[in-house]
């Protein structure tokens, strides 16, 4: 028998799932999914090519400013992802405490040699990962999910076929076997679908529930990520430091 705490939370979790769809914080978080992204791809090809170049050109000392280049932009990257998070999310990472130092190159020292400065290149590769998932999901639950809730309005316009189309056909082959005195005894059938359309209402009606219930899932899951998210920029970019600290004059 559950216990008494473990009804409510299933409860909790129960109307949090079915109240996705009307819930502001579900379209912010798939704000802040797409745009993960094109934003993902454009830092995941600028750490990349930047480390890439750096490392390769510091044996003629042109990489060692390139690879500097390359970990202040990502600073400055940090210091955004942390205020999209916050706008988007409604998670706070507040970012690490100012660079110990009398004077600007002190500070730079001592900014060079914090382990939380180069947390922003593992970092933000990731996002990429992030919008990635974001875009399956995006393009086949929550796409897929609108389109089969929409059946019920359109189904029965003229010259408009609603329903599975093949280009071969498809076949299933049910099979059941048993053993009878040492003898081996099946069963098997075989179920050809070359096309199914739906010409009725509580056919669409059937389409429409399990469009829902894709859609459901898929707000579900999207919500479960951005929270993923917002807790791994927590964790990573906590310590990262505001290059605006970096500004103070000597």
């Amino acid at each position: 028998m559950p216990s008494p705490t473990a009804l409510p939370a299933r409860d909790g979790r129960l109307r949090s799932f079915l109240a996705a769809p009307v819930r502001p914080q579900t379209y912010l978080n798939l704000a802040y999914l797409v745009l993960a992204f094109p934003l993902g791809l454009v830092y995941l090809v600028s750490v990349t090519v930047g480390l890439g170049l750096g490392v390769g050109l510091s044996v003629v000392l042109v990489g060692l400013p390139l690879l500097a280049a390359v970990v202040a932009g990502s600073l400055v990257a940090a210091a955004f992802e942390r205020r999209l998070t916050a706008w988007l999310l409604g998670v706070d990472v507040p970012p690490g405490p100012a660079p110990a130092g009398d004077g600007r190159w002190e500070r730079l020292r001592a900014l060079a040699t914090e382990p939380g400065t180069y947390a922003p290149l593992l970092y933000l590769p990731l996002k990429f990962v992030a919008g990635a998932v974001a875009l399956v999901v995006v393009m086949n639950a929550l796409v897929t999910g609108v389109a089969l809730l929409s059946v019920p309005l359109h189904y029965g316009e003229p010259g408009l076929y609603v329903g599975l189309v093949t280009d071969r056909p498809v076949e299933l082959h049910p099979a059941l076997h048993f053993g009878w005195n040492r003898l081996l005894v099946g069963f098997e059938a075989v179920v050809t679908i070359e096309a199914w359309r739906i010409r009725t209402l509580p056919g669409a009606l059937v389409v429409a529930g399990v469009g829902a219930l894709l859609l459901l899932v898929g707000l579900a899951f999207t919500n479960w990520l951005a929270g993923a998210y917002g807790r791994l920029t927590a964790r990573l970019l906590a310590r990262t430091y505001d290059p605006v600290s970096l500004l103070g004059d000597d």
